[in-house]
């Protein structure tokens, strides 16, 4: 609710209700005065719109709705990776508000978020009504505490109620590996198909995400030096997949050398793509100059490199693995694991934020590397 009000000076004044006291229950207001009534009417709109927006109102008032919403727009939109930003905005429609979508922030207690892990643990898949794993809450139990520790330095809440409930613990899994002959008959698999055997290659040796192989150019690429240059990403946003100007987060801007291997392919495969600039001359799209691309230069859907691996791990007699694109990329940091790489050097080349999250992932040691291991401790008894 709100008016404009001519004031005995011949100004005017703009109220807006932005709730009540908490104790006293009377209604609180927001007052500002203007020299003309446009300015007055102006400044209500905005006010107004704000408000519905739930960035107005009294703290004492303001629903869990409200405020997730405004913790993601105005708190995280610019902050993070335009997937992470709609996996959270998914987690919020999609379960955070059904649950507690009405509730004032300050009324919920850990009671609160106790039973919704309970319900969720029996029938929080929303495609199957069945449960959901305890890695999947772990990210629902994340994403809620810094929603109410945002709400706290907002001083929208006095106390964290996440703190009265136990983290979800996930089942560590370890990750799936290719050994080098598997890895050769995938290759060799996919070996006419010019594209995905390349996508392959390069995933393989480089180590780096889908939407960064994906999101390449080739102005990215030295084929001098034998580098690659990280800083751009091929992801699917809120309104469809879109190249962006940077990476999943700072530490996975870098640039990385590659195998001379991989630079005699990527030399081959761009002779390729150019004879096809020429062959198609202005029906070839030059807006992007992307490395991984349909023969016009146009882009392929994210899924679409999904469903060739797929395509060439059958082929290759490895479809029951478990294997998928991301398995590359695990195989890249186990094959420098056993090669003996510093760690330092692979959380760099891997771009992950923190060395304890390379180690965390990569430190299941394979039987190769523990018979070494194993055999040097012979050495420290004496009979």
């Amino acid at each position: 609710m709100g008016h404009i009000v001519k004031t005995e000076h011949n100004t005017w004044q703009a109220v807006i209700e932005v709730g009540r006291n908490r104790y006293t229950k009377k209604r609180k207001r927001k007052y500002k005065t203007f020299n003309t009534k446009q300015e007055a009417e102006e400044w209500l709109i905005k006010m107004k719109s704000e408000q519905n927006e739930g960035y107005l109102l009294d703290p004492s008032s303001i629903k869990f709705k409200d405020f997730s919403m405004r913790w993601l727009k105005k708190h995280k939109k610019n902050k993070i990776a335009k997937t992470t930003y709609r996996e959270y905005k998914f987690r919020i429609n999609a379960h955070l508000i059904p649950a507690f979508g009405e509730l004032k922030m300050k009324d919920i207690e850990g009671i609160h978020i106790e039973d919704y892990f309970d319900y969720k643990r029996r029938k929080g898949n929303l495609n199957t009504g069945g449960p959901l794993t305890e890695s999947t809450l772990k990210k629902h139990y994340v994403q809620l505490n810094m929603i109410f520790k945002r709400a706290i330095k907002l001083k929208i809440i006095k106390y964290n109620p996440m703190n009265a409930v136990d983290a979800p613990v996930p089942e560590k899994k370890e990750a799936a590996v290719m050994n080098k002959i598997e890895f050769n008959k995938l290759l060799a698999a996919a070996r006419d198909d010019n594209l995905i055997f390349t996508f392959i290659l390069t995933t393989l040796l480089t180590g780096l995400r889908r939407s960064e192989v994906l999101g390449l150019e080739w102005e990215d690429i030295d084929l001098d030096i034998s580098t690659i240059r990280v800083h751009k990403a091929y992801v699917v946003g809120d309104e469809g997949p879109v190249h962006v100007q940077r990476t999943k987060n700072y530490s996975s801007t870098r640039t990385i050398k590659v195998p001379d291997k991989l630079i005699s392919f990527l030399k081959s495969y761009k002779l390729i793509q150019d004879k096809n600039k020429l062959r198609l001359g202005p029906a070839y799209n030059k807006e992007k100059d992307f490395v991984f691309c349909k023969e016009n230069g146009e882009t392929y859907n994210v899924t679409y490199y999904n469903h060739k691996i797929k395509e060439y791990l059958e082929k290759a007699g490895l479809a029951n693995k478990g294997y998928s694109i991301h398995t590359l990329r695990h195989t890249f940091a186990t094959q420098n694991m056993k090669n003996k790489i510093e760690p330092k050097i692979i959380q760099e080349m891997l771009g992950h934020s923190t060395i304890s999250t390379t180690l965390d992932i990569y430190a299941h040691v394979d039987l190769d590397m523990q018979e070494e291991a194993a055999s040097k401790l012979n050495n420290i008894i004496d009979f």
